[in-house]
């Protein structure tokens, strides 16, 4: 890799800072259309299908997915943790991930009746099952990982429990509790239970994307600090 790593170490907490930015600036005019004119703008709906959101939250969860694949590319070494499979097989279900964002697949893309298996409440339980799953099969590259830089693992761990609290719990939250508690004390105030709704919308979506931005970031840390490690390496040489 021909990058200058103290250049690279420079640039990546201002793409970080930018996409964050944008992030809460989505939020405040999300949240701006709903108090205000007590409507969602259609390019800005966080819940939507191919909006500014969703295109993103996509292009957030493409761009780890291009990191993993790199590294799975420059660094080969079948002897080296963490290994070629950990960055390839993350490479490719982070790319799955990324164009259900884009097309909603665990929705059915559309349509439900070209996937086998539609709906959020089984996707919640098959990517809680692969997340589990790497974390087993790949325990020796996360260690790896640990030993490498204790402070980018957690913060590569925190963007995780981040991004599983908005894709998981808030859904889990909105059907099981909110939806219910709503019914009960709000049965007949359709627009303050719409109000309350697209909040937790905007919560769940800003903390599923905020995760993924800080996975993002640690990852880019870490390769910023392989690749100045392996610059030390040769010129020790």
């Amino acid at each position: 890799m021909n990058l200058n790593p103290k250049l690279l170490k420079r640039a990546i907490p201002y793409w970080i800072g930018g996409l964050i930015t944008l992030e809460v600036a989505i939020v405040i005019i999300y949240l701006g259309g709903v108090f205000i004119e007590r409507k969602v703008y259609p390019p800005f709906d966080m819940d939507g299908f191919m909006t500014i959101p969703s295109l993103l939250q996509a292009s957030i969860l493409f761009q780890l997915s291009l990191v993993y694949l790199g590294m799975f590319f420059f660094f080969r070494k079948l002897s080296e943790r963490p290994s070629p499979a950990f960055w390839f097989v993350q490479s490719g279900l982070l790319f799955y991930v990324a164009l259900d964002e884009l097309v909603k697949l665990h929705l059915g893309g559309g349509s439900s009746s070209w996937m086998p298996i539609a709906g959020t409440k089984y996707w919640i339980g098959i990517y809680s099952f692969l997340i589990v799953a790497i974390a087993v099969f790949f325990f020796r590259d996360l260690k790896a990982i640990w030993y490498f830089s204790p402070n980018l693992f957690i913060l590569g761990i925190s963007g995780l429990l981040l991004a599983m609290i908005g894709g998981f719990g808030a859904e889990i939250f909105k059907h099981i509790i909110l939806n219910p508690l709503l019914a009960k004390l709000f049965p007949e105030r359709e627009v303050l239970t719409w109000v309350i709704e697209q909040v937790r919308v905007a919560f769940e979506e800003f903390l599923e994307v905020f995760g993924e931005t800080l996975m993002l970031y640690a990852v880019l840390l870490f390769v910023a600090k392989k690749i100045e490690q392996n610059y030390q390496d040769v010129l020790e040489k």
